[in-house]
Parts: structure tokens; sequence; C-alpha cells
């Protein structure tokens, strides 16, 4: 599908597992080039919490393809903000393909979103209008022929940065990485039911770790580039929904630390 017709984002995505004095150091080097995005800038902290309901196949198609890097995958996933009660949630989809991401994204009243997963016969309702209607209607369809369900809620804090120079560039620090089980559709989780996912204990690490993202189009900003190698980063592979997986579904021999390849 194109951008004229749907949602769609297209970017590349570097990860980093840092600590926090690397990450006070990449902070003060973006300062020039970043700002504060301003929905982040209304909390004082200058973060907001993101919660993630992820779905997949009876045999975690999904999960295994993501585990083995195939080169083209999908994850899908429901979406919402925890701090604004009553916003409504986004359905995306999220397509990597070799360094690429492609991410379909259709807002929807939170009222609603369940019906629509629940009921493979529930028509798209008339409110749901333009391209995000076209969204949703690609994430339903692949959520009832691949007959997905939901396994796991993911939630962390994010502090996003975005590039006051180029078209787009983000950064973003996320930390307080959790999770739980969750086998219903719905964001109502148990106050005793997390585990955190960035925890030394699982990254086998000193201390637990910060998920730095960077994200930019075709062309890499020279200056992320300079920050990289200033700060000696090095991309390892974290995937906040694999290791979900791996914390509630699969033996603690998968729970190994990757590396991933390409710019340092």
């Amino acid at each position: 599908m194109s951008a004229a017709n749907v949602n769609v984002i297209e970017r590349r995505e570097f990860k980093y597992l840092i600590d926090a004095p690397t990450a006070a150091a990449v902070r003060s080097a973006i300062r020039p080039f970043c700002e504060l995005d301003p929905w982040a800038a209304k909390n004082p902290r200058g973060i907001y919490t993101i919660e993630s309901l992820y779905l997949d196949t009876a045999a975690l198609g999904l999960f295994w393809a993501n585990h083995h890097e195939q080169l083209d995958r999908i994850k899908v996933r429901v979406r919402g903000y925890a701090e604004v009660p009553g916003s409504p949630v986004f359905f995306e989809v999220k397509r990597r393909v070799n360094d690429v991401i492609l991410k379909t994204r259709g807002k929807v009243p939170r009222k609603l979103w369940t019906a629509m997963l629940s009921d493979p016969a529930a028509p798209i309702p008339a409110e749901i209008t333009g391209k995000d209607r076209v969204a949703v209607e690609r994430f339903v369809s692949i959520a009832r022929t691949l007959n997905l369900r939901p396994y796991t809620l993911v939630r962390y804090e994010r502090e996003p940065y975005f590039s006051r120079i180029d078209d787009y560039a983000r950064v973003t620090f996320d930390t307080r990485i959790r999770a739980q089980a969750m086998r219903t559709l719905s964001f109502e989780s148990e106050a005793r039911g997390w585990r955190a996912l960035d925890d030394a204990i699982t990254q086998r690490t000193l201390d637990s770790l910060i998920v730095l993202e960077l994200k930019f189009t075709t062309h890499v900003p020279s200056w992320l580039v300079h920050i990289v190698e200033r700060c000696g980063l090095a991309r390892r592979s974290f995937s906040k929904y694999g290791t979900s997986i791996q914390a509630f579904y699969c033996p603690p021999d998968l729970r190994t630390p990757r590396y991933a390849g390409g710019w340092r």
C-alpha cells in the first residue's frame, strides 16, 4: 500500500542496550539537534507510558519468525497510552524487511476495539474513516486470516526526542520495560503479574539496561553517526515482544543476547 491511501511509516530503526551513564552522554550529545516530544513535555518527568497488547498465532509463528530473524517478518499489536484514560487505541502492523521498517497504524475508539477483534464477522465501524480505516482493515484482515490471539501485554516508559533539522529522525530511551501474560483482549492488568524485561538478571548484565532506539529514513543524519562513534555504541538486538514471550512461554536456553550487524 502506498502512503497515499494508508497511514504508513517507512524508516530504519537501530537499537542499542546502554547503561545510565551512556544514556546521559547520548542525551547531552543530541541536545543541539533534538527537542523533547511535545506529548512527553507535558509530563514533568519528560516521559509517557506506552502499553502494547501483542497478538500471535496458536503456534507463535510471528514470534519464531522474529526469533530466527527472518528477512521479512511482522508484529501485530494494539497500542494504547496508559496515562490518558479513554484515549483511542491504535491497531499497528509492524513489518520488517531487512533493515527497513514499514508500519501501518490506524486509530480506533477505545470502546470499539475489543468487539472488532473478538467477533470474526464484525464490520469495521463507520466512525473509523480515511487513512485510519484502511490501516484498520489491513490489521483486521491479518488478524482474522491468521487467527491471531493475545499473548502478552508490554508496558514501558518512553523518553522521546525528535530532530529539529531533519524531515524525520527520532531518538528514544525506553525504561521500566515489563510484561505479563495476557490471554484476553484487554489492557486490564494484574498488579502483581508484571515481570521486568530490562533487569540485570534477564539481560545478564550488572545493571538494568536502557533501550536506545535511533529512527530515521533512508539517509542516516551525520550528527547521529558522530554521536554513535563518540559514545562507542554497538547495535544489539532487543525485541520487547520476543523477550516477553521468552519470559512466559519459552525455555531459558532461548534467552541469549544477540548482536546486530551493520552500522556500529
